[in-house]
């Protein structure tokens, strides 16, 4: 890749998932405007679709392989980092946007216009090519998550969202949908009908009939418009604006991008209603002064916030809705009648949530106006906590009904109810996944390896919306029958109730693999006693490494600067050799000898396999490095070639040992290629 596409990449992270858009949810929304603002912004020369266009594969049956390549090695650089395909995305999203009616297309023909936008032919890229594209928008919605609201809450539908002729191109789509003078424009429409005193949040649908009841379709985008007129893609339109309608504060307008918005949620301690704030930015004060006196304080090394200064929760404070205003940031929570509590991990105590959590317990409070809708909800899907709590408790709101502890079993019925219902608990839809992982367990040394779990505390399986309760989920290649009824119900499967034996394990599902390891003990970590480096005198750092200790220490080279270094092209070649051989020598090419010992064997190999012989070969790994691999057993020599190339030994360091070597060896093949070495080896030692 070279510099353009990777400008390009860094420009869209920044500006649509940059640290300014935490708290805020965020549409990847570009269209043939906001490309040319973005050019002209950030001084980009060459245009989007072109950039892109110039790495396709064009004529093969993987035309977007270079760039799926280049996301890899960027990952490997920064795992954290946004995936870098975003140029690709950033175009399929322009596709979506120009999804008309025109003379040459119908207005879902979206192929066709990806296909002229990067190519010029409206032919070269076609529907059986977009799947990998797919993949790369649920890695980015996958990624969003993991970073758990700290680079924008994610707005990309799950795939089980998505109607079934849509479920590639849905996701590009879904980001074309509201424009930015749609979101300019959602507060005032919000405003007007909280000022009529309806329960809020309401549902998207039921907003999208206001959209058409009182006639104002006019002041949306074109494309809202016409995703408003399709029967197949109006439910998720419905979602998206739902989600944008449980996350305003009730201001005139959305918390603008760049200022942080900081969550208020209610907690609810040793029997009494408070509040918490969550700062999802990464860069987060001990203390933070907002106005009216409201102070936040951080609660340890936790994204979380005592908050002081603000009335105790009541009836009137959690319909009206709060906020408060600070240097750069906003602390804010919409008005809602339904208010539902969870088990936070972090702080131990029960704290409000956006959703249900299938399989754990909820304690769910509901205002006069929505008790109806939470009934309802309750009879269809909960499997406890159906009915109301009587009992005459001090930090319930007045007029409030109480339930607890409400669980829902089975995550496929509480799907459905939330749909069946709306009303005030339509928007409390169980968070998205996009992907196979694994949640929860005891591990075992994280810095080592962050999935080793002791065992009996294995972890827990998530399977992605797409597949919820319909693939089949593979243990160690097996399927087990213990599972099936969690992954019927579409919740986490533990995986303790397995009793897997100590070692490595496999999970998979729908062709995709996740791997962890248990143990009975935790793995002792090494602590490191002696640092070497490159000593630095006069500013220049010495030719060969060495111990660093005292004052070189500080002023020593101990790491590596690859900025400059090309990619290693030639694969790596895994060769076994045998443990009962006298001697195991390495001649590569370049005139460099190497000795291969045979690694001793693992503490765990006669603990786990007793009587079990020992192993008759080794694995050594070669590296982008060719040669000849060499074996001495009862005085006879063997060798075989590791991509030997042309042999050139005169500029090694010490080119009369691996001479020396060859020679000794030269019985060992017949091949042409190591008689070439032989000849090399005796005109050195001419």
């Amino acid at each position: 890749m070279d510099h353009s596409y990777q400008a390009w990449q860094e420009v869209l992270a920044e500006e649509f998932f940059g640290r300014q858009h935490a708290g805020h949810p965020t549409l990847f929304y570009v269209d043939v405007d906001v490309e040319q603002e973005l050019r002209h912004g950030y001084g980009m020369e060459e245009p989007l679709a072109e950039c892109v266009g110039r790495f396709l594969r064009l004529g093969t049956a993987e035309p977007y392989s270079a760039l799926e390549d280049y996301r890899w090695r960027r990952r490997q650089q920064d795992k954290d980092g946004v995936p870098a395909f975003l140029p690709l995305l950033a175009c399929s999203v322009m596709a979506a946007s120009r999804m008309v009616n025109d003379r040459n297309h119908r207005a879902n023909a979206y192929h066709a216009r990806f296909s002229e936008l990067l190519t010029g032919d409206e032919k070269r890229l076609g529907s059986h090519h977009y799947e990998p594209v797919s993949r790369m928008w649920q890695v980015l919605a996958s990624w969003q998550h993991s970073q758990k609201g700290a680079r924008g809450l994610c707005t990309l539908p799950a795939p089980a969202d998505l109607p079934s002729n849509r479920s590639m191109i849905g996701f590009a789509q879904s980001q074309a949908l509201l424009s930015g003078a749609d979101r300019s424009f959602m507060p005032r429409f919000f405003r007007s009908l909280r000022e009529h005193g309806t329960t809020w949040p309401l549902p998207g649908e039921t907003l999208l009939a206001q959209i058409e009841i009182r006639g104002i379709e006019r002041y949306f985008s074109k494309g809202f418009r016409n995703a408003l007129q399709e029967e197949e893609f109006r439910p998720f339109l419905a979602k998206l604006i739902g989600n944008y309608a449980a996350a305003w504060d009730g201001s005139d307008e959305l918390v603008p991008t760049g200022v942080t918005r900081a969550e208020l949620l209610v907690r609810l301690d040793a029997g009494r209603l408070g509040w918490v704030a969550r700062l999802r930015s990464a860069e987060q004060e001990k203390r933070i002064e907002l106005t009216g006196g409201v102070v936040l304080e951080q609660l340890g090394d936790t994204a979380y916030y005592e908050v002081s200064g603000l009335p105790a929760p009541s009836a009137e404070t959690l319909t009206r809705g709060i906020r408060r205003d600070g240097d750069n940031l906003v602390l804010s929570r919409p008005f809602s009648s339904v208010l539902v509590l969870a088990r936070d991990d972090v702080l131990g105590v029960w704290t409000g949530t956006d959703g249900f959590r299938p399989g754990e317990a909820h304690v769910v409070l509901a205002a006069p106006t929505a008790q109806r809708d939470v009934q309802r909800l309750l009879d269809k899907a909960a499997t406890t906590g159906r009915s109301t709590d009587t009992s005459k408790l001090a930090w319930v709101p007045q007029g409030w009904s109480l339930h607890k502890p409400v669980t829902f079993d089975d995550a496929l019925t509480l799907r459905r109810a939330l749909q069946e219902v709306q009303g005030a608990v339509g928007l409390l839809q169980p968070p998205a996944q996009f992907k196979l992982r694994l949640e929860g367990g005891l591990k075992l040394a994280p810095s080592l390896d962050p999935h080793l779990y002791l065992c009996g505390g294995e972890p827990q399986v998530v399977l992605p919306d797409a597949t919820e309760g319909t693939s089949t989920l593979l243990i160690d290649g097996e399927e087990r029958p213990e599972l099936r009824t969690a992954i019927a119900a579409g919740r986490p499967i533990p995986l303790a109730v397995l009793r897997l034996a100590p070692g490595r394990h496999t999970v998979s599902c729908a062709g995709v693999e996740i791997g962890f390891a248990t143990a009975d003990r935790a793995v002792v970590e090494p602590k490191m006693t002696k640092v070497c480096g490159f000593t630095v005198v006069d500013g220049k750092a010495s030719a060969s490494p060495s111990l660093l200790d005292g004052p070189t220490l500080p002023a020593g080279i101990t790491g590596a600067d690859c900025t400059s270094a090309t990619a290693q092209e030639a694969a790596a070649v895994m060769e076994l050799c045998r443990r009962d051989a006298d001697e195991v020598l390495f001649a590569a090419a370049d005139g460099r000898l190497w000795t291969l010992d045979a690694p001793e064997r693992p503490d765990w190999w006669t603990e786990r396999l007793p009587g079990a012989p020992a192993p008759l070969r080794f694995e050594a790994g070669f590296h982008g490095i060719g040669g000849w691999l060499l074996e001495r057993r009862s005085g006879r020599w063997k060798g075989r070639p590791v991509y030997p190339g042309t042999p050139k030994p005169k500029n090694a360091d010490n080119p009369r040992a691996w001479a020396r070597a060859v020679l000794n060896a030269q019985q060992a093949s017949v091949d042409p290629l190591w008689a070439a070495y032989v000849q090399a080896a005796k005109e050195l030692d001419r």
